[in-house]
């Protein structure tokens, strides 16, 4: 079953092609899952290695919450 604008179809209800592109949107959105997951642990990542730098600046040997922007 797929919802489309509040409307719900069954497999019954599309064509071949419905079906396929329903197929799609499914991949589609597993896929976004997966980027979306990717996205916050490169975001940790980043954070991670930031913390590192500025423990090891600072002779820390860990560092606490830190802000990371391209400059």
């Amino acid at each position: 079953m797929i919802t489309i604008d509040g409307s719900e179809y069954t497999e019954e209800d599309l064509s071949e092609t419905g079906k396929l592109l329903a197929n799609r949107i499914f991949s589609q959105r597993e896929r976004l899952i997966q980027l979306k997951i990717e996205l916050q642990e490169l975001e940790h990542l980043i954070m991670f290695h930031a913390q590192q730098i500025k423990a090891e600046m600072a002779g820390e040997p860990e560092a606490s919450d830190t802000e990371v922007s391209e400059d």
